[in-house]
């Protein structure tokens, strides 16, 4: 009996020891179980609520993301000659955190592009993943870091700006910094035009950032390509007005200077240059100074070269006609605390001969039988003291006082070119209206500006002169007489040609001391200002030099020649036929 007894003891053992095990599994798994769809609801849960978030985690880590970089448009002269293009061109950058020998790989980079191996050091040990070593490289460098094979090292395509003309109208045309964006002249002004907008792709990449896949159509947006802005400026005509005006500074050493060559018939600038110059495709050579346009920054008193104007004024309003004579008191003539001066002794003038011979004392007095009020207004009715609007960065509205601040002197100071600041763009175009017939014309750069693929066009100048007619076509014709007479017989015989008859004036002002407390008795403005063919006029050309240092300083000696050689040339240019031979030359006089 115990036996049996201690059997059963032992299967009621075992039979609680099975349960017991079965009880842990079945918690086991119970347990398991609900792990299981605590996690499967976690994960639907992120899936559901956070899949966005994580897909775009994940994108982060394995797609790249690169710009596209559109075409810059290009920059033409009026018969379509190019003044500035792109090319494309390898740049080398890093990602650091690939390199495994930062140090190794700068020695071997600073060998082959011909940088400091201390900053290339400096540059990969940072903690990013991409830095730039090199932008720009030559075809033979970028062959040269592909034979490398650096790992982390790559290279992407970039564009560079080219200015295959060189110095070329570099303050019209401008520059751009290494990254395209536009620092200066149409470059910087029609930046947003030019530069186009970029485009993106996504690549797939591993986890070095080595691309193993194209993108997807979906992943890519193609950039939009740049415009091409075609200018009115003639390159022809450019050279010629660079090549003159260098000349004239190498003959006088003047501080700096400008010239300008205008159509007077629609405005347009055929040559805009100015002294000292720089080149667009390494402006930071040059001071800063040389990206000066004098052409349009820069407002001086003109002096006797704003005459024409005056007297333009006085004779609309027929206060005056070209024979009215006044007394130019032998050249001193007292005006309250102030004692007017003229280079020569007159005695009587007519307004002509006034205009003709350059006499203070008596434009003076045409001034001032004018008055003061219209004299104001028609200063103003030629745009002087304002903007022309021309699309170029910079420029100046000149200086002129409002009407409330002018007094008695100013009816005098104004007469001869004091009192009035005003750029060299606006003096040109107040003589291209006197040579048009009267009409003031809009002064434009741009002919017009088409994109560089499609080629549709979105601008173009009209061509129009504006609606301001200042003085009328008759008053106009009896200054241009008048302007005749200065080059073939008075001050500007510098400019006269046997080829073709011009109309100017000169005009030699007195600048302001250094403290702007009067004027200085050393430092002088030289400026000839030109129309012709007369009578049918077709450019107007103006050169001035500030403050020349070297064989004279009237406007008529320094400007003049280089002022006549320019309207030659170019006139030879556009083929206008040579002008009647003027009575003055057929007597044997000569300049």
């Amino acid at each position: 009996m115990g036996n049996a007894h201690a059997d059963r003891s032992a299967v009621g053992d075992e039979g609680r020891a099975g349960r017991g095990l079965r009880i842990r599994a079945g918690a086991a798994m119970a347990l398991v179980l609900v792990a299981f769809l605590l996690l499967a609801g976690h994960l639907g849960q992120m899936q559901i609520s956070q899949g966005a978030e994580y897909r775009r985690l994940a994108d982060q880590q394995q797609m790249l993301d690169r710009e596209l970089a559109a075409w810059r448009g290009r920059i033409l002269d009026s018969r379509g000659r190019l003044l500035a293009s792109t090319v494309q061109r390898w740049s080398v950058y890093a990602d650091p955190q690939a390199i495994a020998d930062p140090d190794g790989a700068a020695v071997l980079l600073g060998s082959t592009l011909d940088l400091p191996v201390g900053r290339l050091r400096e540059r990969l040990a940072r903690d990013r993943s991409f830095v730039w070593i090199k932008r720009q490289v030559t075809e033979r460098e970028a062959d040269a870091v592909r034979g490398l094979a650096l790992p982390g090292i790559h290279m992407r395509r970039e564009s560079k700006r080219l200015y295959p003309q060189g110095r070329l109208a570099a303050h019209v045309i401008g520059f751009t910094d290494i990254d395209g964006r536009g620092l200066a002249g149409i470059e910087a002004r029609m930046d947003a035009l030019l530069r186009g907008r970029p485009g993106s792709e996504s690549v797939l990449c591993d986890g070095g950032r080595r691309i193993i896949c194209p993108p997807a159509g979906n992943r890519t947006r193609e950039p939009f390509d740049g415009f091409d802005v075609q200018l009115t400026l003639d390159a022809y005509v450019q050279a010629i007005a660079e090549e003159e005006l260098a000349a004239a500074v190498r003959s006088h050493q003047p501080e700096c200077a400008t010239a300008l060559v205008m159509d007077v018939l629609d405005g347009s600038l055929l040559a805009m240059a100015s002294w000292p110059d720089f080149d667009p495709q390494a402006p930071a050579d040059s001071p800063v100074r040389n990206q000066r346009n004098v052409a349009i920054c820069d407002a001086y008193e003109f002096g006797s070269s704003f005459k024409p104007v005056v007297a333009a004024l006085a004779l609309e309003d027929g206060t005056v006609r070209p024979e009215t004579t006044f007394d130019c008191h032998q050249g001193r003539w007292r005006i309250g605390r102030r004692t007017l001066n003229d280079v020569h002794a007159y005695g009587l003038l007519t307004v002509s001969d006034i205009l003709c011979h350059s006499s203070n004392i008596g434009m003076a007095q045409v001034s001032m039988a004018l008055g003061l009020e219209r004299l104001y207004a028609g200063i103003r009715r030629f745009g002087f003291g304002r903007p022309t609007g021309i699309a170029l960065p910079g420029e100046s509205g000149g200086i002129m006082r409002p009407f409330r601040t002018w007094n008695d002197y100013s009816v005098v100071s104004v007469s001869f070119g004091q009192e009035l600041a005003v750029t060299a763009l606006s003096l040109v175009r107040a003589f291209a209206a006197l040579a048009n017939g009267g009409r003031l014309p809009q002064p434009h750069i741009v002919r017009s500006i088409r994109h560089t693929t499609t080629g549709r066009e979105i601008y173009s100048a009209s061509g129009a002169l504006g609606a301001t007619h200042p003085v009328s076509a008759a008053t106009s014709g009896q200054v241009l007489t008048m302007m005749r007479r200065v080059v073939e017989e008075g001050t500007g015989r510098q400019a006269i040609s046997a080829e073709y008859a011009l109309a100017g004036k000169t005009g030699t002002a007195q600048l302001l001391t250094e403290d702007g407390r009067g004027y200085s008795n050393s430092r002088h403005l030289s400026t000839f200002v030109a129309v012709g063919p007369v009578p049918d006029c077709r450019i107007a050309v103006l050169v001035t030099l500030k403050a020349p240092t070297r064989h004279g300083y009237y406007g008529g000696t320094v400007a003049g020649p280089a002022v006549r050689n320019i309207c030659l040339r170019t006139l030879r240019h556009l083929r206008v036929p040579p002008s009647e031979p003027s009575p003055i030359l057929a007597l044997g006089a000569h300049p």
